[in-house]
């Protein structure tokens, strides 16, 4: 017998997620004061309430990011469990994420439903540095192998960024900040909608002296100063009830200076990084049979235009490209159990000052059920073959579960599956490319625990997890700087998180990961994995005018290679605390502020390079 209604169509699923999560803790049970639990929709492509979901997945909410007011989305993430921010210097600088210990290229960012990774960097990894938070209506962060559903670089996860959607009578604001290290900040949006259409847009800048990338211990003097320009928006047609069509939309430009190498000599006042970053999605989507099935067809575009003024590389150009075509079935065969099945074509392209221009196709199926029994066992199993012009082909599999003690308040979730990573196209092609690479592939396998208390006031998740990476791709011989497949990984541990909610004005978020890295090819460590990571969010509504939060992260000592002698080297923990407030002098002003490393803590993210001490800010948002 199967069980109570288990999906939301993914078209209601824009804004359901409650402001009230914590993004340190998992998303809680559904119950908690008669709340419906948040949706998700990036664990099996289609909208599934939180507590049906066998995969371990965070939720961050627009709530949140307003509570932080941090404006990139790689600080946002910080205090996820099983996530690691890595940049390279202050704001706007390289930075890297890792999640459970896969490497930076090993996460598919998605934008919109849009693939964000870059296919012109050298190992295709998505860098967070320039992406601002403006107008995100929730970040879902999922761990664990997903290449079954999202295909290549879902190998560690998928982050999916989804933007605010309008809705209601027409609505606007506009925001200006100033603070530290001459920093400034402005934007604006509007948004509205009917039954008919749809439709959001906003605009940012901001542009900051900042610090020198390099570290003043090792000599860094000039600053390296940023500005960034990003406008999005997003707009959708209702045609018939049975019938809509979406389009979104991000631009992103950026002029930042940077340095060559975080070590003795790496200040340059010269260097600087020009970037250009187009996000576009077309999407029809139609019901058909009374919405028995449900159809998604839709085509994406990814543009980055980048150029780098190093005088060695003679202002080398980089510019890369990938068009998708992608169409959804999604079968309600029962209340309990929709049956998705899809196919993908994308073209990928590079080309730059340094190499021709080159592509690679790629063509793939999947299929994925999603079924519930009882109303507690929620199933989900899935395939997906995927084929490409160049690197072969490949076929992966994602299993997960989840079962409900509903008197109880308690949860058993598990999931396993496997992940690959296509080479990416300067790996493949090109004077030290290398033609014959296969895909790097991975298998991991989760199981945990979800326990609630008093109404879901109280929620407590332990995971533990365990992932293997094969075929990965590294150069050995640094005569002809080939990359060959020949590199192993492993790496395995513990995911705790507590969510408290003591009153209807209190609520924070508290959580730990415990990773071991290893490389299975030499037994190192794998570098810039902390094995000990702390995470903490607290929110306190203090009036209904004003709130203020207290967010922290403690990450461990870890390994890096040394800047000046190669070698591997040790870098001390470290503890970041941020302060914010909130105040709303009208019902359509509102001051805000915020202090970053609170502490004034001295630490090093990469090996070589500085960040930022202790930081004000305060600004102005005006609501219409």
């Amino acid at each position: 017998m199967l069980g109570a209604p288990l999906l939301v169509r993914a078209q209601d699923a824009g804004t359901t997620v409650p402001a009230s999560q914590p993004s340190a803790a998992p998303a809680p049970a559904s119950g908690a004061d008669n709340e419906a639990p948040p949706v998700i929709v990036t664990a099996d492509r289609i909208a599934v309430p939180a507590d049906q979901v066998g995969s371990s997945v965070t939720v961050i909410t627009a709530q949140d990011i307003a509570n932080k007011q941090q404006p990139f989305v790689a600080d946002v993430m910080r205090g996820v469990p099983g996530l690691d921010v890595d940049r390279s210097g202050g704001p706007a600088q390289i930075t890297s994420v890792f999640l459970r210990g896969a490497n930076s290229e090993h996460t598919l960012v998605l934008i919109d439903g849009v693939e964000a990774n870059d296919p012109s960097s050298p190992t295709r990894a998505f860098d967070f540095s320039t992406l601002t938070s403006d107008d995100i209506d929730r970040i879902e962060v999922l761990r664990g192998p997903q290449s079954t559903i999202w295909g290549s670089n879902a190998m560690g996860g998928v982050i999916n960024i989804i933007t605010k959607r309008g809705e209601g009578p027409p609505s606007g604001y506009v925001f200006a900040e100033g603070g530290s290290f001459y920093t400034a900040r402005e934007g604006a949006g509007v948004s509205g909608g009917t039954k008919l259409y749809n439709y959001s847009f906003s605009l940012s800048r901001e542009d900051s002296q900042a610090i020198p990338a390099t570290d003043a211990h090792y000599g860094g003097i000039t600053t390296d100063p940023f500005g960034i320009t990003s406008a999005a928006g997003k707009f959708g047609l209702n045609i018939s009830k049975d019938f809509n069509i979406d389009f979104t939309a991000r631009y992103l430009q950026n002029r930042t200076h940077i340095d060559d190498f975080g070590g003795p000599g790496g200040d340059d006042p010269n260097r600087v990084l020009k970037g250009d970053q187009t996000f576009l999605r077309l999407a029809p989507h139609l019901f058909l049979a009374d919405g028995f099935w449900e159809q998604t067809l839709a085509v994406n575009y990814t543009h980055y235009d980048r150029t780098d003024t190093h005088p060695e590389f003679s202002a080398a150009q980089y510019d890369g490209a990938l068009l998708k075509f992608q169409w959804q079935n999604d079968f309600h065969l029962s209340k309990a159990n929709t049956f998705t099945v899809g196919a993908e074509y994308g073209q990928e392209s590079f080309d730059s000052s340094l190499q021709s221009y080159v592509t690679n196709d790629t063509t793939s199926v999947y299929a994925e059920d999603v079924a519930s029994f009882f109303d507690r066992l929620y199933l989900t199993g899935g395939v997906r073959h995927e084929e490409h012009t160049i690197g072969g082909e490949d076929t992966t599999y994602r299993f997960t579960g989840a079962y409900l003690f509903p008197d109880w308040g308690t949860k058993l979730h598990a999931s396993s599956g496997t992940g690959y990573k296509v080479p990416a196209l300067s790996e493949l092609i090109g004077p030290e490319g290398n033609p014959n690479l296969k895909s790097e592939t991975s298998y991991g396998w989760d199981a945990g625990v979800q326990q609630s208390f008093d109404k879901n006031r109280v929620v407590f998740d332990a995971t533990y997890f365990h992932n293997q990476f094969t075929n990965l791709i590294e150069v050995v011989n640094f005569t002809t700087f080939q990359p060959v497949n020949i590199g192993r990984a492993k790496t395995d541990g513990v995911e705790l998180a507590l969510t408290l909610r003591p009153t209807a004005s209190l609520s924070a978020g508290f959580s730990y990961t415990h990773t071991n890295p290893e490389d299975s090819s030499t037994g190192q460590e794998l570098v810039r994995r902390p094995r000990n990571k702390v995470g903490m969010d607290v929110t306190w509504q203090y009036s209904r005018k004003g709130q203020i939060t207290l967010s922290g992260t403690y990450t461990g000592d870890r390994a890096d290679f040394s800047p000046v002698t190669g070698d591997m080297i040790r870098l001390p923990g470290y503890t970041l605390i941020n302060l914010s407030t909130s105040y709303k002098l009208t019902d359509n002003l509102t001051i805000t502020a915020r202090v970053e490393n609170l502490l004034n803590e001295r630490y090093e993210e990469v090996a070589g390079y500085g960040t930022e001490s202790i930081g004000i800010y305060g600004g102005l948002k005006l609501s219409f």
